[in-house]
């Protein structure tokens, strides 16, 4: 299936993949004109995440359909486009895309202390919440709980200043070791807000993992200013540049007047040679 015969009347998801980890976000086709679509963009504080220079970033795209398995454009390209009627993606794909088999929904981890209140007596247990889907949650508890497997659960924590409420029923347990088990969990409750907040904990994650970059990059280079030759002179000589000009010879073939402690080990051994044995310098 070729990109441009994407419909509008299904839903687009903007996958990312960034240092090991993918981000989903979605979108809605705007239009189309030629090769090119032109989709919602992904904005993080407001402001519209670019792709023109990102060289760490590959960007695919997913069609959901219903009743059908999604289709999906591996590595494409997107620019920022700067229109009248807006900002938006301008998308094109190299090839055709294909149709691919996703075991459930996309599942963010999200690595934070909630509580879960298992049965009927709600027994409230301390856990970590490994990750958060539309359909489903996982969490890691201390406690070996036995026929837990069909039990209702429910999930409670706070993130982002405001408490979250999850419904579900334990489908899946899994020993990890001696102190670490997991329950995997189905949503037996639609929650308006799960949506929400699985974008704006996306965005946050990836706001973080960007700035982590950029500050990455900044210490490269100021590490690399720092090795000799390469710092900049109030001047805009660098030391190269410097010892350069301090071994120039004059017209009368004498060295440069220069003070000694500008000089290097080996050409201060050489200077004073020359002087002991009479020669001019």
């Amino acid at each position: 299936m070729l990109l441009q015969e994407i419909t509008g009347d299904n839903r687009i998801i903007i996958e990312l993949s960034l240092n090991g980890q993918k981000y989903e976000f979605p979108s809605k086709l705007l239009k189309k004109d030629g090769q090119h679509i032109f989709i919602e963009p992904i904005r993080i504080n407001g402001k519209v995440l670019s792709f023109n220079s990102a060289a760490n970033v590959t960007v695919s795209l997913i069609m959901v359909r219903d009743g059908k398995s999604p289709m999906v454009w591996k590595g494409v390209g997107i620019t920022t486009a700067y229109e009248k009627e807006g900002t938006s993606y301008k998308v094109i794909a190299s090839g055709e895309g294909y149709e691919v088999n996703r075991r459930g929904a996309f599942r963010l981890f999200i690595g934070i202390s909630g509580v879960a209140q298992l049965g009927i007596n709600k027994k409230a247990v301390d856990v970590i919440i490994k990750d958060v889907s539309e359909t489903g949650f996982s969490f890691v508890s201390s406690e070996d709980m036995e026929n837990v497997i069909n039990m209702p659960v429910r999930l409670v924590f706070s993130d982002f200043n405001q408490n979250y409420s999850l419904m579900g029923i334990i489908v899946r347990k899994v020993v990890i070791n001696e102190t670490k088990v997991l329950y995997g969990c189905q949503l037996s409750v639609n929650n308006a807000n799960l949506v929400h907040y699985i974008n704006q904990k996306q965005r946050q994650m990836l706001a973080m993992n960007r700035e982590n970059s950029a500050y990455k990059s900044k210490q490269m280079l100021e590490n690399a200013l720092k090795e000799p030759g390469n710092v900049p002179e109030k001047n805009g000589e660098t030391e190269d540049d410097k010892n350069y000009k301090n071994k120039s010879i004059k017209n009368d073939g004498t060295r440069n007047d220069r003070k000694i402690n500008s000089v290097g080990k080996t050409e201060r051994r050489d200077i004073f040679r020359d002087a002991m044995s009479g020669k001019k310098v």
